[in-house]
């Protein structure tokens, strides 16, 4: 059997007419139904897909039997079971044949176990008594031949089917918001911004409430929107769509109902076929201006899911715009995007808290600072104050040490990378800022400027202190969860954590930093060797030469 549908033969609302298209491209092949070049076609394919004017649309396959002949049979996948049902020769492949069959097949109930259609090879054939003895006429009306049968000698091709466990609807709700939110009108006017643009990208680490923007967003303004919640299980391209196509019918009911149907063929149709269906289905439909926001983008890895998406935004209908919610960029085309004016982006910078929005006292301004702004740890600050009397010295004190905080960082965003990722950030835990070279030196691995521009990319709680993107740090309470960690699972290499770094600031001149790491890797006698000789006399006055003095004495 084909792996894969190379061509479709549909029924065009608005040419009014049956095309046949390839199922790379959208163009017309210019092939009439029923006409000469259409029976010569027929002889040059093995597989078509067909939609019939009333939405149906199965397989249409050639088959061989075993004396030579070839004859066409329809299959359509119900649920999980495969239905098959015979069609005749080529020159029985008419129009209202293959719309006679399409209402059939579609009407045809399953009598069969699964266990009996996994015995018969995973086929069903269709139970009606009626479809079986007109097989058996058509197949006696050829004079000596045998009736046809499928020897189905080869695997079927995966398919892009409908997900066979029912879709959560509450994956399609916007998220209730709580009382008590902090107006954020300039962000709101951001997001509003967006729909005038083609995407609008909401990208910043676990925990600065992006999803509660969006949702926010929706209440205030009163935006049209469907919403869609992703999970790790999201990432097979026939479940994806079928998310996608019910969250946009709870804008408009009818809107993906062409394309529902090509999902349950027995082989895959091309994702960018399926998608442009989509696209048409919304330019023609009367659902109005609306957004589609895809929250949690971030779990979804499957590359074919992302071209999909490249194909939405370059192709978007006038009245769709994108929202996409996520801990790390997408692989989209940002910058052309950008360049075109049709990008909307909020990251972290911009979800980050500042001392106005968080209260003017000296103890919440304490808590700013510390949290830089990130949402959820001045959630979980708050939660750590409740029946508290000491206000002003938990706010001094709180970390990332601080038991709220080293479970959320620790299970939402350490737990989450790989062991690579995870040995880069212990390891580099005990920079004050962090540049290339320098991680490879402490970590004794190539790429420390590629890890870096990747964690960033990633939005792994790592700022950028320059444009060149040549000296980076870490969130203060993430450095602070990575330094504990590492205390606990790798504490004898803290010093030769130290040591590596202080001979790199040696070797480049950064005496101040080599001396502080000299010390914490308990290298008195490379310590005297980095600083200069009135530093080591204890200079009075000078930072450096006090310290060194202290640890000595």
């Amino acid at each position: 059997m084909p792996k894969q549908a190379v061509y479709l033969l549909m029924w065009s609302p608005h040419a009014h007419m049956y095309e046949v298209h390839t199922s790379s491209r959208q163009d017309s092949l210019h092939i009439a139904p029923e006409s000469p070049a259409w029976f010569a076609w027929l002889d040059e394919v093995s597989s078509f897909s067909f939609h019939s004017r009333q939405g149906h649309t199965y397989m249409v396959w050639k088959e061989r039997v075993q004396r030579g002949d070839t004859y066409w049979y329809g299959y359509l996948r119900k649920h999980t079971k495969l239905v098959k049902h015979y069609l005749g020769r080529s020159a029985d492949l008419t129009i209202s044949h293959l719309e006679e069959i399409a209402a059939l097949l579609d009407a045809t109930e399953s009598l069969s176990t699964p266990e009996a259609i996994a015995s018969s090879g995973g086929i069903e054939q269709p139970s009606s008594e009626r479809l079986n003895v007109q097989t058996r006429m058509l197949a006696s009306a050829l004079p000596g031949r045998e009736e046809p049968v499928s020897p189905l000698d080869a695997t079927p091709a995966p398919l892009m089917s409908l997900p066979r466990d029912p879709l959560l609807f509450t994956k399609l709700r916007v998220p209730h918001l709580h009382t008590g939110l902090v107006s954020r009108s300039h962000l709101l006017e951001q997001l509003q911004q967006g729909m005038k643009r083609a995407l609008t990208l909401v990208s910043a680490p676990a925990g600065f409430g992006k999803t509660i923007l969006l949702a926010q967003w929706l209440a205030e303004k009163g935006a049209r929107a469907a919403w869609l919640l992703l999970e790790p299980e999201d990432n097979e391209p026939g479940r994806f769509l079928s998310y996608v196509i019910a969250a946009l019918q709870t804008l408009d009911p009818q809107v993906g109902t062409t394309v529902l149907p090509l999902l349950q063929t027995l082989q895959p149709v091309p994702l960018e076929s399926v998608v442009a269906l989509l696209i048409n289905d919304i330019t023609s439909s009367d659902v109005g201006d609306f957004a589609l926001v895809l929250d949690e983008y971030h779990v979804i890895a499957a590359a074919a899911i992302h071209h999909a998406l490249v194909y939405l935004v370059e192709h978007l209908p006038p009245q769709m715009h994108l929202f996409v919610a996520t801990r790390a960029d997408p692989p989209l085309p940002l910058a052309r995007l950008r360049a075109r004016g049709q990008l909307i982006e909020l990251r972290a910078a911009d979800l980050r808290f500042d001392r106005a929005e968080v209260g003017p006292a000296e103890a919440i301004a304490t808590l700013e600072h510390r949290t830089e702004g990130w949402v959820t740890g001045l959630q979980l600050a708050a939660l750590s104050l409740r029946g508290r009397s000491d206000v002003s010295s938990f706010m001094a004190a709180f970390s990332g040490s601080h038991r709220y905080v080293l479970d959320y960082l620790s299970e939402e965003v350490l737990a989450r990378q790989s062991t690579a990722v995870q040995s880069f950030l212990l390891r580099t835990a005990i920079l004050e800022q962090l540049s290339g070279p320098l991680c490879e030196a402490v970590t004794e691995q190539e790429e420390g400027q590629a890890m870096l521009e990747a964690l960033e990319r990633a939005n792994l709680f790592v700022i950028s202190l320059d444009d060149e993107r040549r000296w980076y740090r870490y969130h203060h309470l993430f450095v602070e969860v990575l330094r504990s960690r590492l205390q606990q699972v790798e504490p004898t290499l803290i010093p030769a954590l130290h040591r590596r770094a202080s001979a790199w600031y040696a070797q480049n001149g950064l005496v101040i930093e080599a001396v502080h790491h000299a010390l914490a890797g308990r290298l008195l006698a490379a310590c005297c060797r980095s600083a200069p000789v009135g530093w080591r006399a204890g200079r009075s006055g000078d930072r450096g030469g006090e310290q060194l003095a202290g640890y000595a004495d």
